[in-house]
């Protein structure tokens, strides 16, 4: 059978240094799980790899949505589809106590890694528990087309609020505007940022949600386009140090700065899933997919997401 593994070629890691190997398939203990890799999720390398200090030198962290091909557990079945955070490989083996069943209306599979997966709860307990959005406020999203940022703009409208988006493209804008429920989009690298968000929302933002990487925040804080008391969280992928400048202290004390960490929500996820799943479901709900066929092409895709050139959710389809 055969298992090849992405990995990267020494330690320290280095995102872009990675190959794919052939492996040993895994060896199935009592009580344990062997999964074959149907999609990969290919952002993983978008976090600070410090949050993944076991995969230096070895395989490149990916949550995949896998299928049980022999178990010797009392939970999951052969033919069972699971979610587990194993790492860019074909087969994983595992006790099952890191694997979650995909729920009913987790259809294509895929969604389970997007949409309905990580990137679109962390929208919705960003904006709504953390962030305590609610209708007639303006929210702010950094990164509109990627999954949590699509997904954060379509729960605002759903939610009776009025979004707009921040993006590196005309085409991420116009599918934003066009497919995601965002009322507006400013295309950062071709327009001037300050200028239109005081034609967009010359009161000031009530929340920001950065599905991006914190590079924003100054210029937001800085332009005074967050309004008194707004609420500015920091998506998963910020880097755990992204703060305001010494510069913008005032600017900060004026609203509350705070992280999310989806891990915290876990426990919540059937209640996102409820209505994630009705909306889907409905139509009320998009997502794009940046899909690439084979593990043995997922070092160019990597690189490709790594230079943010993907558009959409960065898949592998195995």
């Amino acid at each position: 059978m055969r298992n090849l593994e992405v990995r990267f070629k020494g330690a320290p890691a280095t995102p872009g240094e990675v190959e794919v190997v052939a492996a040993e398939v895994p060896p199935l203990t009592n009580g344990g799980i062997l999964c074959h890799a149907h999609w990969l999720a290919a952002d993983a390398l978008f976090a600070p790899l410090a949050d993944h200090p076991a995969v230096f030198g070895g395989v490149v962290p990916a949550l995949g949505v896998y299928e049980v091909i022999e178990s010797r557990n009392d939970v999951f079945t052969v033919g069972q589809r699971v979610v587990i955070d194993c790492g860019m490989r074909e087969l994983c083996a595992t006790d099952g106590h890191n694997a979650v069943a995909l729920y009913p209306g987790q259809s294509p599979s895929s969604t389970a890694l997007g949409v309905l997966g990580p990137p679109g709860m962390a929208a919705y307990f960003g904006l709504i528990d953390l962030g305590g959005l609610h209708g007639g406020q303006t929210v702010l999203v950094a990164a509109a087309s990627s999954t949590a940022g699509a997904m954060a703009g379509q729960i605002a409208a759903l939610k009776g609020a009025r979004a707009i988006g921040l993006d590196d493209s005309a085409e991420k804008c116009s599918w934003a505007t066009r497919h995601a429920r965002f009322a507006a989009c400013i295309n950062v690298s071709a327009e001037d940022l300050s200028k239109r968000l005081w034609q967009l929302a010359p009161q000031g933002c009530d929340l920001f949600f950065d599905a991006g990487k914190g590079q924003l925040l100054d210029a937001l804080l800085g332009g005074q386009h967050l309004a008194p008391g707004a609420r500015v969280v920091l998506g998963p992928h910020s880097p755990h140090h992204a703060q305001p400048a010494p510069g913008s202290s005032e600017a900060r004390a004026r609203v509350r700065i705070l992280r999310l960490d989806p891990h915290d929500y876990e426990r919540r996820r059937a209640e996102f899933l409820k209505e994630a799943i009705t909306w889907y479901g409905s139509g009320r709900l998009v997502c794009r997919e940046d899909v690439i066929v084979g593990l043995e092409n997922a070092p160019a895709h990597l690189d490709k997401v790594l230079r943010g050139e993907h558009f959409g959710q960065p898949l592998i389809k195995v």
